[in-house]
């Protein structure tokens, strides 16, 4: 009967929660509407990916065509093209980097290059995404049918596990791709995103506030049509506003245009939509009943001028297990890998030479200094969060 009336009051607190952040989103679209009236329905010719990301040393334009089991898939999908870069020699150790939204594997450009020496470095545009395939079915886009995915890309690369990097939505799947597929990860490196015992623990009234976006997303059509208005105003203000880079020089209006030809379509930005829609505070698939148990090491690095997610939930998350390093960059925000590049390189590095199951790698890391732990860094696991928690 508790659980009964428990779940109740979650549907309650959830569509009231839509009602009331959706129309704040609504109120901050039709602000952008009359401050950039002029370019509402102006929409640039993007058939093509701007030249930035074409640039050779970033590494080779690539895609591959999974296919999936009628038994094994939850949804109606039965093939599924995944668009990538890959930098590096092949044979080499396998480093999958995985975007969040609203990026595409562009995001990962700085990695491409400093990895390349010692890995094979494969940046994916998502499902959804860029030019990778866009199913329509909503249902794939759960963690569960997400996270198998993964799993399969790896082993059409020709590789039995890898190196997990991950942003935001990456990061996202490659905490639950830890727990549930252990036997493919060698090391994980989170960047700005929680994981479950991290979120549960650390969702406070600031971090719902800060989370309004989530609920707006629920809204049917809404989203993708702020999100083209106005010449995709909408991302400019992502990377480039008040929850953009705090260094501009570091995330140009060309490197803006990548991010705008990943969704220039429709039914991409339906799907990148759907991730939220299809894993709601409703869903109860994202650990499919498991614990919350690492087998492997993960390097949780967090910009400390994140406006999305808050520098509790990154403590709570480093809480949940032993395994969990976290790391602070200091002014860089929730695009933390684009923003300081260089400090990201540097703990990624001093991270894969202490825990590689491949041995040191023999770089040695040279920039910049130790970010402050803004007293929130972990002092050991709390009282009630041992490295097994039942979700």
């Amino acid at each position: 009967m508790a659980s009964a009336v428990q779940r109740i009051l979650v549907k309650v607190i959830f569509y009231i929660s839509i009602a009331i952040w959706g129309c704040r989103g609504i109120l901050m679209m039709l602000s952008t509407i009359i401050k950039f009236s002029k370019v509402l329905f102006v929409k640039k010719n993007r058939s093509q990916l701007p030249s930035c990301a074409t640039d050779p040393s970033l590494g080779t334009h690539d895609s591959l065509t999974l296919n999936f089991r009628g038994e094994t898939s939850a949804c109606s999908v039965r093939s599924l093209k995944i668009k990538y870069v890959a930098n590096g020699k092949s044979g080499l150790p396998l480093m999958l980097c995985i975007h969040g939204f609203p990026e595409c594997w562009y995001s990962w450009r700085h990695q491409l290059k400093e990895f390349s020496s010692k890995y094979r470095v494969v940046a994916i545009d998502l499902p959804g995404y860029g030019d990778s395939d866009k199913p329509a079915d909503k249902d794939f886009y759960s963690v569960t049918s997400l996270v198998d995915t993964i799993a399969q890309i790896i082993i059409e690369l020709g590789y039995e596990s890898a190196t997990i990097v991950s942003h935001d939505w990456g990061g996202a799947l490659a905490w639950n791709f830890a727990v549930n597929h252990a036997d493919k990860c060698e090391q994980v490196i989170v960047m700005n995103a929680p994981n479950a015992v991290g979120f549960q623990k650390g969702f406070t009234f600031k971090q719902y506030c800060m989370s309004w976006y989530m609920f707006f997303f629920q809204l049917p059509w809404l989203p993708e049509f702020m999100m083209s208005c106005c010449d995709f105003q909408f991302m400019n203000d992502c990377f480039r506003g008040a929850w953009g880079v705090t260094d501009k020089s570091r995330l140009t209006d060309e490197d803006v245009e990548v991010y705008k030809y990943s969704l220039s379509s429709w039914e991409a930005r339906n799907s990148a939509i759907n991730y939220y829609r299809r894993n709601n505070m409703l869903s109860r698939d994202h650990f499919r009943g498991k614990k919350f148990k690492l087998e492997c090491p993960v390097l949780l690095i967090w910009g400390t001028e994140d406006q999305a997610l808050s520098l509790e939930l990154a403590a709570k998350s480093a809480n949940a297990s032993d395994l969990i390093t976290l790391e602070y960059v200091e002014g860089a925000s929730h695009w933390v890998q684009q923003d300081n590049p260089e400090e990201v390189n540097r703990l990624m590095w001093e991270f894969l030479n202490s825990s590689s199951s491949y041995g040191r790698l023999d770089v040695e890391p040279s920039f910049g200094a130790l970010s402050p732990d803004y007293g929130l860094s972990p002092e050991g696991p709390e009282p009630d969060l041992s490295p097994e928690i039942e979700l």
